[in-house]
């Protein structure tokens, strides 16, 4: 890792992925804050990462230039000069645009991450939940078992374990199995954000992801960008990344909903676009939801 929001990871921050996680956290927090402007909102990123990148490739600039009146074109205000922002300072960034009370909790089991983290203004979330400050360092999973019960509707939980997720453990088992019912609990008083890397929809494992959500999260939406081929941008071209939103509980009525989701329905609109995806591309992208609208595709 470096020490001024460089990376080493073995993918480029903004990637097409990262675009549509980030893009619909965007849209969240700017809907939240526009319905809720006194209210405090706290957002909660239990895999915190880097905070920034400096240096990042033209083309991430190029998109993000093309997303115009979109929320993440809004909180990515250092793009053109190369600094694409992680989700805690992409959340603090629409709070000072916005004007908004919303405060930015996080924590990574990277220290150097975390350090940086902290030194970017993000409150650590070992200081938010004192249970979390154990000897044995931060693991994100055992702070989402701790949080899940001390949530409010003021809150959103990013859930955000990259290709980690739905890899099989030795149990046969992957995090889905143990997460998506927390998400289900928490997402009846919060809101809840997963973002996940899945390399096939279409095997063993990613029928199971789906049928973990029909069962758990069947009020939720769910978006996907399909990989990216022939990309230079490292981490697209591989996986199918997908974002599900939990947040109804967040949205005082119907019409603020509906608001939401036709933001979303802009978004990957736009996003689809820049990226160049195909008329296929654009259906699986676009907002579905979980239980009632199936993937819209198939192997073709």
């Amino acid at each position: 890792m470096g020490t001024s929001g460089q990376t080493s990871l073995l993918y480029d921050m903004g990637n097409a992925g990262d675009l549509l996680k980030h893009g619909v956290l965007a849209e969240f927090l700017r809907a939240s804050l526009m319905f809720r402007p006194a209210q405090p909102i706290r957002f909660l990123d239990l895999f915190g990462g880097e905070p920034y990148c400096n240096g990042v490739r033209k083309e991430i600039v190029e998109r993000v230039d093309g997303l115009s009146g979109c929320a993440l074109n809004e909180a990515q205000t250092d793009i053109r000069d190369g600094r694409y922002y992680g989700s805690g300072m992409l959340a603090q960034k629409l709070g000072d645009r916005f004007g908004g009370r919303l405060s930015v909790v996080a924590s990574d089991r990277d220290e150097g991450c975390r350090e940086r983290l902290r030194e970017s203004g993000v409150k650590m979330l070992e200081i938010e939940f004192p249970a979390l400050a154990t000897s044995d360092g931060y693991d994100a999973y055992t702070a989402l078992e701790v949080i899940q019960h001390e949530t409010s509707r003021n809150d959103l939980i990013l859930i955000d374990p990259y290709a980690e997720f739905l890899k099989p453990r030795r149990n046969g088992q992957n995090r889905a199995d143990s997460v998506i019912p927390i998400m289900e609990k928490m997402a009846q008083s919060s809101a809840v954000l997963l973002f996940a890397l899945n390399l096939d929809p279409f095997n063993r494992v990613g029928r199971r992801f789906d049928e973990l959500q029909q069962t758990n999260l069947k009020r939720a939406l769910i978006m996907t960008c399909p990989p990216v081929h022939r990309s230079q941008i490292r981490g697209e071209g591989k996986y199918y990344a997908d974002v599900v939103v939990a947040v109804r509980a967040a949205f005082k009525d119907d019409s603020e909903y509906r608001y939401f989701r036709s933001r979303l329905e802009l978004f990957t609109k736009e996003l689809s676009c820049v990226l160049g995806l195909s008329e296929r591309g654009y259906a699986i992208m676009r907002p579905r939801l979980v239980g009632v609208e199936r993937r819209a595709f198939d192997r073709g």
